[in-house]
């Protein structure tokens, strides 16, 4: 994970100290998918990288863009596929930047999710799947729309 976190980090820093006074605009909810096109280095069916785009949206977080909202949910479906270890670098990467929501909703999966973003005040939901919140009432982009 810090491997993966040095690659794609470059002159972070150095834009992070010239943007920590910015005021945050938005308030995000991003999906399961999008966090692991990040620490799995995924890319698409034509070989597209997608984890460059997820770690520009983290990137844009930690410049003090966005805070992203997280649910137990969140984790929980994370914590199933990827090792504990990376999703805790992760999130320290992310800590004054999250917001950690309680599962006071019931459902389950996307439903689930955009459930939460809406009731917890969330601007918009970072996702790759679109079409799976379009009967919700808020906003989705991919990462490269963001």
């Amino acid at each position: 994970m810090e491997r993966i976190v040095r690659k794609f980090c470059g002159k972070f820093w150095e834009d992070h100290i010239k943007n920590k006074n910015r005021k945050v605009s938005m308030k995000i909810y991003i999906d399961t998918n999008v966090y692991l096109d990040y620490l799995l280095e995924r890319k698409n069916k034509y070989g597209k990288d997608l984890s460059r785009p997820a770690f520009e949206v983290f990137k844009r977080t930690v410049a003090c863009e966005f805070n992203i909202l997280v649910s137990n949910h969140l984790i929980q479906e994370l914590r199933g596929i990827i090792e504990l270890n990376d999703l805790t670098v992760l999130m320290s990467f992310l800590k004054k930047k999250i917001i950690m929501i309680p599962d006071e909703i019931k459902g389950k999966g996307d439903e689930l999710h955009a459930q939460l973003a809406i009731k917890h005040g969330a601007n918009l939901i970072v996702t790759r799947n679109i079409s799976h919140f379009k009967k919700f009432s808020i906003q989705s982009n991919t990462p490269e729309e963001l």
